[in-house]
């Protein structure tokens, strides 16, 4: 490149400055232009987006908009999560919730499991006979086991839910929608989603409430009417105080409802002892007393009827696959427990996991903010330069990152079901987490080359007013690195046939 003989050397200078700022935020111009191009076409507000791509295997990070303005992730923050979780306690981890005798008291141990009576997960699953388990048939083989024992009478249920402190509700978390299944309580014993599922129907003039797990303890107040609403359809308006107990539903049902609404119960732990109190008085067994167990109680060495299995690499590929608010935030509450042997909590469960971050990134985290596990909290804050380098930690790991990559959904399923369907992806894998709440939206995740090269990428919109155009600029990120990686595949591949 030639200059006309006027410039001084100050202007040449400023020139080519100039040059080297229009090159970013990319080191390779086809990459960083096409960015700069799906930024442009998007017409969101650079302000409002954070973009960062890093080759996992050099470490270097390839784009930059922004990467380094901490933003809410929304429910990027699961792969924090759960990455954390992988990375403390390994893959072949396994929670176990116990079922104790102790003469005529019966004890339950809770581990924090998210995915106990899962009705996503029962399923799938088959009892000794062969058939398909729900919530029932597993209370049935619990108080079966029970019955076996050859008790009689339990003097006494102790619900020994101790593994996490008892603030079961995140204080962030919006009022207005405590009784929603994605603003589950958070218990050291969870049981069926910590939701019950409510499917009226219509019945002589009245509305007859069927539910699952049947709770005829719980108050619900059925304010539903018979007969459709202004759209001819089934309305039903569930409501639940904070702290309350009683679930009211407003609506009108014109006809049986088949998909179950789902509405949040209060205290998980509480819950989860009173059905299985009732079930075993149906079989004769009656419960005199049921409570919480002191702070110095030791329950071991007890005969153990019962207990429940459930693998962390299931755990974890539901809370990222599924996007389940309840499994991430009892993996942070476990990781405040695993690394102080206290009861876990949203805050020490936020420092180690912040400590987790920082080991494996090598980086101060600067911005970084631990409210929740789940993402729902507006609290929350990340880089998109900072998730990518904790991606990049986990590409390069041998032993924890092929377990973490076995959680992420790619195209077709999991969150991603309807993502990428009119994408070129030239040949490369995608495996990314998806992230809403009100005005944000985010993906995040790896793009994997046909020769195996993978670049991790994140693409964070907050204070958007619309979500649509972010998600097509998220697509347009992941297919320009898509292609990238595609051609790069194929000049390797050609330098290798020469």
């Amino acid at each position: 490149m030639s200059f006309p003989p006027h410039l001084t050397h100050r202007y040449l200078l400023i020139l080519l400055v100039t040059l080297v700022t229009a090159c970013q935020p990319c080191s390779g111009s086809d990459l960083a232009q096409a960015i700069n191009q799906a930024v442009a076409k998007s017409g969101i507000p650079r302000a409002q987006l954070g973009i960062s791509v890093r080759d996992t295997r050099t470490g270097k990070e390839l784009a930059d908009l922004a990467g380094d303005t901490p933003r809410i992730p929304a429910s990027n923050m699961k792969l924090l999560t759960t990455a954390a979780m992988l990375s403390e306690r390994g893959d072949s981890h396994v929670f176990r919730t116990k079922l104790l005798l102790d003469g005529n008291r019966l004890i339950i141990v809770g581990d924090g499991d998210p995915a106990l009576a899962d009705p996503d997960l029962l399923k799938t699953m088959r009892d000794k006979d062969g058939d398909p388990l729900n919530v029932e048939t597993l209370l049935d083989l619990w108080t079966g086991a029970i019955t076996s024992s050859g008790v009689r009478r339990i003097d006494e249920l102790i619900v020994d839910d101790r593994i996490f402190d008892q603030e079961t509700m995140h204080p962030h978390w919006p009022d207005n929608q405590v009784e929603r299944h994605y603003c589950a309580q958070v218990s050291g014993l969870n049981f069926h989603r910590n939701v019950i599922w409510l499917r009226p129907s219509p019945h002589g003039g009245k509305v007859k409430m069927n539910e699952m797990p049947r709770a005829p303890f719980l108050n619900i107040k059925n304010e539903l009417k018979s007969g459709g609403g202004r759209t001819g359809e089934n309305l039903i308006d569930p409501h639940r105080d904070r702290h309350g107990e009683q679930i009211k539903v407003l609506g009108n049902i014109k006809e049986p409802q088949v998909k179950p609404v789902e509405v949040t119960i209060h205290d998980p732990s509480m819950f989860t002892a009173r059905l299985l109190a009732d079930r075993l008085e149906r079989r004769g067994i009656p419960v005199a007393s049921i409570r919480r167990p002191s702070e110095q109680e030791v329950f071991q060495g007890r005969s153990l009827e019962f207990d429940v299995i459930t693998p962390l690499e299931t755990v974890a590929r539901e809370c990222n696959h599924e996007s389940k608010n309840l499994y991430a935030e009892s993996l942070l509450k476990y990781l405040g427990h695993s690394r102080t042997g206290k009861p876990g909590s949203w805050t020490n469960g936020g420092e180690a996991l912040k400590a987790i971050i920082q080991e494996r990134t090598g980086q101060r985290a600067v911005g970084l903010v631990v409210a929740d596990g789940s993402g729902m909290s507006r609290h929350n804050r990340i880089s998109p330069s900072l998730m990518t380098s904790w991606l990049s930690s986990f590409a390069n790991d041998s032993v924890t990152g092929p377990a973490f990559d076995a959680t992420l959904p790619t195209p077709g399923e999991g969150t991603l079901r309807t993502r990428f369907a009119r994408r070129n992806l030239h040949g490369c894998g995608v495996m990314a987490k998806t992230g809403y709440i009100n005005g944000v939206s985010a993906l995040s995740g790896y793009v994997v080359g046909p020769d195996g090269n993978r670049y991790a990428f994140s693409v964070i919109g907050n204070d958007l007013s619309k979500i649509r155009p972010c998600k097509t600029l998220q697509e347009s990120v992941v297919e320009a690195i898509a292609a990238r990686l595609g051609q790069s595949a194929t000049r390797t591949s050609k330098v290798g046939n020469n």
